[in-house]
């Protein structure tokens, strides 16, 4: 029998008030500020109800990094594709959980110009 105790929450979702979280490992967490909705190309919105099975990239800006992530860092732009994503509430905001090998393109505001990204 286990003499540890839950921490108390006060939120309804589960999470303990206060805590802070950290990503693991080579997960980065991302915000996406769409809130799900999509504009098609010739300015129609599209609800995030309206499902597709077009299996296009999703654009999300990159708020934490784990310590083995080598590529990106937070403000950072990763591109990826919505299958490969955990979507979390953390503290009733909305955010996904994606692995670094899952990353298909990053944008930033910086480009290192000693580095090519190749593996040569």
């Amino acid at each position: 029998m286990s003499t540890h105790e839950p921490p108390t929450t006060d939120d309804p979702s589960g999470e303990a008030a206060g805590f802070a979280v950290r990503v693991t490992a080579d997960r980065i967490l991302c915000s996406t500020d769409d809130g799900g909705e999509k504009r098609s190309r010739g300015g129609i919105l599209i609800p995030a109800t309206a499902q597709s099975k077009d299996r296009h990239g999703v654009w999300a800006e990159v708020m934490e990094v784990g310590p083995l992530v080598r590529s990106a860092s937070a403000g950072d732009k990763v591109l990826f594709l919505p299958d490969a994503a955990i979507e979390v509430d953390i503290h009733g905001e909305d955010y996904i959980i994606i692995r670094e090998r899952d990353v298909h393109a990053i944008a930033s505001a910086e480009r290192d110009a000693s580095g090519t990204g190749l593996y040569l």
